[in-house]
């Protein structure tokens, strides 16, 4: 570990040390990436030096969290707020959204690392308000990775925070469940949400007509399976498609909609999607950002060992460096032995272990 200035902090270091108060209060603890309030929050209390992983800035490169990174701590909250507030064509508090959508594109657009790293997303249970807020942020990011202007990706940004608004209206249960395998009636009901949340938001004069499309058109798909309006690929825009992509994966690993999937099986759910119902060159741009394997992962190989993902390689989601903790007979290994996928190409990963 290394000392360093807080005023020389760009955000992202690894804390090596605890940072307490004089009264022995912790106020953050070691391990915690910096994020930019963060080193603020120093400055502010007047913390003149802190001591930090001397490989802080490679690990982030190797395996930070897009989700983290870009969106605040209490981004889901405020959306919860402002969502279970909001009444049918009562629009008065939406535009608190703005504040939320702003914040994910200028945290995204700060750090170049952001649209160049792989990231590691983890498999966890979501509800409406965090998943709509990871929408935003994987379609943010997409998009500026697609080269799309900055007003643009405000519209995407707020069209993906109010997307789902319309499930607020469904009483049908939607989590953890495969939408296409309930009773017809249920699925019926439940594709009306993208119908009611657009009626919801459709006479707010601030939302572009691409925010607004958003709610209706996110579950168009390019083959014309989707809905409301069973619509085919020409005549979907570019940013919805975007949109679709990242609500398909994001809801896989969240479990809205969708029986809840771990990260390479919903990785490889989207890979088929992208040979007719999504747009393939989305498809394949969000998957190069998306570790297939996030670090932490625990894995059996081909050679029959048991290992730990620790680092990614950036060409390649599907083949990290892994350390090896079992041999292939069971015994636990006494000697550090890592294996980068990428230079022993004999070795593949079988299986994710629990």
């Amino acid at each position: 570990m290394i000392s360093i200035k807080v005023k020389d902090l760009k955000g992202h270091e690894i804390l090596a040390k605890h940072i307490v108060t004089d009264s022995g209060l912790e106020l953050i603890a070691a391990g915690i990436r910096l994020k930019k309030e963060y080193v603020n929050r120093l400055k502010e209390l007047n913390i003149d030096e802190v001591y930090i992983e001397e490989s802080g800035v490679a690990k982030r490169e190797e395996s930070f969290d897009l989700l983290k990174e870009v969106v605040k701590d209490d981004s889901k909250e405020i959306v919860k707020k402002v969502l279970e507030k909001h009444i049918f064509k009562n629009t008065d508090d939406l535009t608190e959204l703005c504040k939320v959508a702003d914040d994910i594109i200028n945290n995204a657009i700060s750090d170049e690392n952001i649209l160049k790293s792989v990231t590691n997303i983890r498999q966890s249970a979501g509800d409406l308000y965090t998943h709509s807020v990871n929408v935003c942020a994987l379609s943010t990011v997409l998009a500026l990775k697609k080269g799309f202007k900055r007003e643009v990706v405000s519209d995407i940004a707020k069209g993906c925070l109010l997307h789902d608004i319309g499930l607020r209206c469904i009483v049908i249960p939607y989590e953890n469940q495969d939408i296409d395998k309930l009773p017809i009636k249920n699925q019926i009901e439940l594709k009306k949400h993208v119908v009611y949340g657009y009626d919801s938001i459709e006479n707010v004069d601030w939302l572009s007509d691409l925010s607004k499309n958003i709610v209706l058109l996110h579950h168009e798909r390019n083959d014309g399976s989707g809905y409301p309006f069973k619509n085919y690929g020409t005549s979907i825009r570019d940013e919805i498609k975007i949109v679709s992509v990242c609500d398909v994966f994001e809801s896989l690993v969240s479990g809205i909609g969708y029986n809840q999937h771990k990260v390479h099986e919903a990785i490889e759910y989207i890979k088929q999607m992208s040979v007719n119902a999504l747009d393939k060159e989305y498809v394949d741009t969000l998957l190069q950002m998306i570790a297939m394997y996030p670090v932490g992962t625990k894995v059996k190989t081909n050679e029959g060992e048991i290992g730990v993902v620790i680092k990614q390689n950036r060409t390649e989601i599907d083949r990290p460096i892994i350390q090896i903790l079992k041999d292939r007979d069971g015994n636990d290994l006494k000697n550090e032995l890592i294996k980068d996928m990428m230079k022993i190409l004999t070795i593949f990963i079988t299986e994710v272990i629990e």
